[in-house]
């Protein structure tokens, strides 16, 4: 199989909390030949980063997707989201900060906490909020829509929401919303076959049927979920901080963006970990399963050290969400 992004990127955080990881401070094979460059995926070649900066200017909805645990990627995207930021010269088409990172829950004390108080209260009350391990990753994210008087989009959707989904099936859901969603509209048997195949190795492949099934509903309907979260002002441009599986462009959320506002211009960043014997950059652009190019542009870098995501991971399932 060829060597997109390795999946457990998918429900990362879920893995981090099961697996108790901590900061993962060391990053490994900076000397790969692949390491700080960036493939276009498009066009097959390389770019600098100058040439990155020109073309995500003009993207309505710029997906920056991360492994939540590598401080390399974390770095990257603010670099990034200033030059977006500082690119666009009218207050009127400043972006909103969309961050997986925040529970849709909290968007009212959000809204609340971004507003009044000095620079550093205001952070403190935001970065409160964020239930990820890594929640100091993001402060720099929000210290700068903070200062450029940004909005900031709680998209997560709880795992409790979720549930029926997971047990039950589509058919717990709304079916008017279902529909309002796309979640059905922008899927596809080989979605599915990739989807469903990877939960259980993003799961340490201690899952049973049913519930992969389960978990690769839920997935999909975060994805939407989150979409629509940014999509109550379709004239909002958005900068979507997530997970690398939910930016790629064949299963994530530029789905359901291009499925619900098919004028919106989408670009996807995957920040991609080098695979140590994999130096060819062709190899890591289409996947076997979906036979599409999951992101517009990759960015390779280091990978991060972190302990076996599966050592500590129960054989039980009486912990998962």
């Amino acid at each position: 199989m060829k060597f997109i992004a390795t999946f457990s990127s998918l429900f990362c955080m879920f893995l981090l909390l099961c697996a108790g990881l901590a900061h993962a401070e060391n990053l490994l094979l900076t000397d790969h030949p692949l390491a700080g460059k960036i493939w276009d995926m498009n066009n097959h070649t390389f770019i600098d980063e100058s040439a990155l900066i020109v073309e995500i200017k003009s993207a309505d909805v710029l997906l920056l997707g991360e492994t939540h645990d590598n401080s390399m990627h974390h770095d990257i995207q603010q670099t990034l989201f200033k030059s977006f930021v500082d690119s666009v010269g009218s207050a009127k088409l400043k972006p909103a900060l969309m961050m997986e990172q925040l529970d849709a829950a909290t968007q009212p004390a959000l809204d609340q906490a971004l507003v009044g108080g000095n620079r550093d209260e205001v952070l403190n009350r935001v970065t409160e909020m964020i239930k990820f391990t890594d929640w100091i990753y993001y402060r720099p994210l929000l210290a700068i829509a903070i200062d450029s008087k940004l909005p900031v989009i709680a998209a997560n959707v709880s795992n409790r929401d979720l549930q029926p989904v997971i047990w039950s099936g589509f058919i717990a859901y709304d079916q008017d919303e279902l529909k309002r969603l796309m979640v059905e509209e922008v899927w596809s048997q080989k979605r599915q076959s990739y989807l469903i195949t990877h939960m259980g190795g993003a799961h340490c492949g201690q899952l049973r049927d049913e519930l992969r099934a389960g978990l690769t509903r839920s997935q999909r309907l975060r994805d939407a979920l989150m979409a629509d979260s940014a999509l109550h002002d379709i004239s909002q441009r958005v900068v979507a901080i997530v997970g690398s599986s939910h930016a790629r462009r064949d299963i994530g959320l530029p789905l359901y963006f291009a499925a619900r506002v098919p004028s919106a211009r989408i670009f996807s960043i995957g920040f991609i970990e080098v695979s140590p014997t994999v130096t060819d950059p062709k190899s890591y652009e289409v996947d076997s399963a979906t036979g599409e190019v999951p992101y517009d542009v990759v960015w390779f870098t280091p990978r991060a050290e972190r302990a076996d995501p599966c050592a500590n991971f129960g054989k039980s399932e009486e912990n998962i969400p």
